[in-house]
């Protein structure tokens, strides 16, 4: 089991949040990540495909953390806890929360309120996904929440792009931020393969 602070800071500073649209796109992702040295991916689970893409991304990208996203039950718990390095949800559940405790899986739970957050630190989990992180407040909301939460560390995702994605990083309380706009459709892809290559090298280059 790796420690969720460990996983955030190896996916520093930002995480691709992978929605394919087939297997194909998956692969050709995969291989573009593994070419850029992408250190953490997430895979979400919005496709009948998904848990193949997972696989294609495990064996594409050997040296990486393989996440699963949108896990929103017991039955996907239990299929990540074998097939993913780690595993995120957007909302907080107590039945997943003690089911990553009983299977010792680096599990990262969605939070949006002060509520949920004490929920989740009350299960012993300091490392939480702020989600959507825009659209309920962003930067603001999480400079709010360091005074009464000092010890939790968040990932935002949702709503956060290459424009804004640095004021969340300015913040002591954010390791990293899952973004997709690292993840490029097809036809970006097969449009600007290369420039898209440029820029993932120069993201984690810079934190090497």
């Amino acid at each position: 089991m790796r420690d969720a602070l460990t996983v955030v800071k190896k996916a520093a500073p930002v995480m691709p949040v992978g929605q394919f649209k087939s297997l194909d796109h998956a692969k050709a992702c995969a291989e573009l990540f593994a070419e850029a040295g992408v250190p953490a991916v997430e895979i979400t689970l919005r496709h009948d495909d998904a848990w193949q893409m997972v696989k294609t991304f495990r064996d594409v990208m050997p040296k990486a953390l393989i996440g699963v996203g949108t896990v929103l039950n017991r039955r996907q718990m239990l299929r990540a806890v074998d097939e993913a390095d780690f595993v995120i949800s957007p909302g907080f559940s107590r039945e997943l929360s003690m089911l990553a405790h009983k299977t010792l899986t680096t599990y990262i739970p969605g939070v949006a309120t002060a509520t949920e957050i004490m929920a989740a630190m009350a299960e012993e989990h300091r490392v939480l996904k702020m989600y959507p992180a825009t659209a309920i407040g962003g930067v603001a909301l999480l400079k709010a929440l360091t005074g009464p939460f000092p010890e939790a560390v968040f990932c935002p995702t949702g709503g956060i792009s290459e424009a804004n994605y640095q004021e969340y990083l300015a913040l002591p309380n954010v390791a990293c931020v899952g973004g997709s706009w690292l993840v490029p459709s097809e036809e970006a892809l097969a449009k600007d393969r290369d420039g898209y290559l440029s820029m993932l090298h120069n993201l984690y280059s810079a934190v090497v």
